[in-house]
């Protein structure tokens, strides 16, 4: 009995009268009944001790062991003797125990919340069932939207980025306080008046961190003037990537004779098959090719007649950003294919160059390979093996000499190595220089022989270099450098680096980043998606800010 009594949410308002177990549905019911001595009204706050009468309510508890908890909980009502209430009659209140109306204890409504924000509705449902929960999804939704937000203390450092509520068509605002590294608002918007209101009723703000959008520095200005704007660095070097990618598509014939000269450098000796007939994908693309490049002449045409931008772009039928990306293209910008992900290294590939030796040296029985790699630590199928040395014979077979013999091996039957794109070349460049091998350092050398391409190489890799290490003292020259080079694409960047000049010195100076913001709204899409289309904007802000 007493051990029971320690099991009530409240020992001191309440009495245990009676207990009972039933090992069949496995559930304990505990009667109780209050022994406050006196009740105030809810409307006037008198105190009154005239019971009306009394009733039993039955409140689900937190479990205990694998037992399910029941209160019948025996509660009175009193007369109010405030003859100037309203009220004359009211039932007492045990704030520690229920809320009105309620139909569980104020600790299992605070523990099924704290799943449902960690959780959502349907995960959180299944795991309040096996914790010995009974609830469905609504209510345990209806629970985290009846929270209420978190005071919002004004940060000294506040980061700002978007989210999309649907990509493309509608996105909002995160504010993240960076010192305490937790998210503290959310926004419907990303409208430069919205964050100004918002910044104009929380005063105080001291470093603003953002990204280059330009709402987001309108906002910013206009709310917190006397704040600091901060351009993140990881948007500078995105911004960076995206202007030297635009430059090199110009650049598609340079990239291949660079790409065909890496290779005759490297010695690789490419066997080509005798031309096929393009497939239907091969000539479909082609057709597209050709549709882009007429699109792309057209739109120069009607430039030079004197057509505006969304003139020329609801007569083609393009979009706006496309009519202004060829007409900031001085050379057709080949399409760029993203690259394919990396697949997964073969268990053979550590053995290939010796396998390749041996072939070279005469040993062509495959299973001797095989018993020779099995000894070196090889784990692969014999299957492999037999289907590389096929391969091998396959190359042999198409380099026969005209002669009687044999003609040698390849030196390397390696030909999958991927074309050198406008967006390889791109990352080759800006790969720090402790991460590139051998053939990437020949190949950036090789690069650099071209002119226009050296320029753009070097503007590149100096502006990387002054934001990674945070050089702002070299930002100026740099600056000047771009301008007055002879790549446009460069020309643009340095012009908007120089409207946002006090952001992006301050983003070469300070320590602060956005990456923190950028891990909350990851972790916001994560409970976006979670919720199978219930993240409404109200919801989808508590679950954020509250279980932060």
């Amino acid at each position: 009995m007493d051990f029971l009594h320690h099991l009530l949410p409240d020992q001191a308002l309440l009495r245990l009268e009676n207990w009972s177990f039933d090992t069949n549905d496995q559930q304990l019911t505990l009667t109780v009944s209050s022994v406050q001595p006196a009740a105030h009204c809810p409307l006037c706050q008198s105190a009154t001790q005239r019971i009306h009468s009394r009733y039993e309510r039955t409140l689900q508890d937190r479990p205990c062991v694998d037992y399910t908890v029941t209160l019948l909980l025996r509660v009175r009502k009193f007369f109010c003797l405030n003859a100037g209430c309203q009220r004359r009659i009211f039932t007492e209140r045990l704030p520690q125990v229920t809320v009105p109306w309620a139909r569980r204890t104020c600790r299992l409504a605070a523990c099924l919340t704290a799943i449902g924000l960690a959780l959502g509705g349907a995960a959180g449902t299944r795991l309040s069932r096996r914790l010995g929960h009974r609830v469905s999804l609504n209510p345990l939704l209806q629970l985290v939207a009846r929270q209420a937000l978190p005071p919002i203390t004004t940060p000294k450092t506040l980061g700002v980025d978007d989210f999309a509520w649907r990509k493309g068509q509608r996105y909002g605002t995160i504010l993240v306080d960076l010192d305490q590294q937790r998210p503290i608002a959310l926004l419907k918007d990303r409208e430069a008046n919205t964050l100004a209101e918002w910044l104009q009723q929380h005063p105080g703000v001291q470093v603003l961190s953002r990204d280059r959008s330009k709402a987001y520095k309108q906002g910013m200005t206009k709310g917190a003037p006397e704040a600091i704007q901060v351009a993140d660095r990881f948007h500078l070097l995105k911004n960076l990537v995206e202007v030297l990618e635009r430059f090199l598509a110009t650049q598609s014939a340079a990239l291949k004779a660079v790409d065909l000269a890496h290779h005759q450098a490297l010695g690789k000796t490419l066997v080509a098959a005798p031309p096929a007939p393009p497939t239907a994908q091969q000539h479909r693309a082609q057709q597209r090719r050709a549709r882009r490049l007429a699109h792309y002449e057209q739109v120069h045409k009607l430039r030079q007649q004197g057509y505006q931008v969304l003139d020329i772009a609801h007569h083609l039928g393009m979009g706006e950003r496309t009519v202004f990306t060829y007409l900031s293209s001085s050379q057709f910008p080949e399409w760029q294919p993203y690259p394919h992900r990396r697949q997964t290294q073969s268990l053979l590939t550590p053995y290939k160059p010796y396998l390749l030796e041996q072939w070279n040296a005469g040993q062509r029985q495959t299973k001797r390979l095989f018993e020779q790699i099995q000894q070196q630590g090889y784990a692969g199928s014999y299957m492999t093996v037999t289907r590389y040395t096929h391969q091998l014979r396959q190359f042999q077979r198409e380099q026969l000499s005209t002669l009687e013999g044999r003609g040698s091996a390849p030196a390397s039957i390696d030909s999958k190595q991927p074309p050198l794109t406008a967006r390889r070349a791109t990352w080759l460049v800006l790969k720090l220089s402790q991460q590139r091998s051998v053939a990437d350092e020949l190949l950036l050398t090789e690069l650099q022989q071209h002119p226009d391409l050296a320029t753009a190489i070097n503007l590149a890799q100096q502006f990387a270099a002054l934001v990674r290490q945070r050089l702002p003292q070299q930002l100026d020259r740099w600056l000047e450098q771009a301008s007055s080079s002879s790549i446009k694409q460069f020309q643009n960047f340095a012009k908007s680096l120089q409207e946002d000049y006090e952001a992006v010195k301050a983003g070469v100076t300070l320590a602060v980043s956005n990456g923190q913001v950028e891990g909350q709204i990851n972790r916001l899409k994560m409970l976006k998606r979670q919720m199978y289309g219930r993240a409404g904007f109200d919801l989808l802000q508590k679950r954020v800010l509250l279980a932060s």
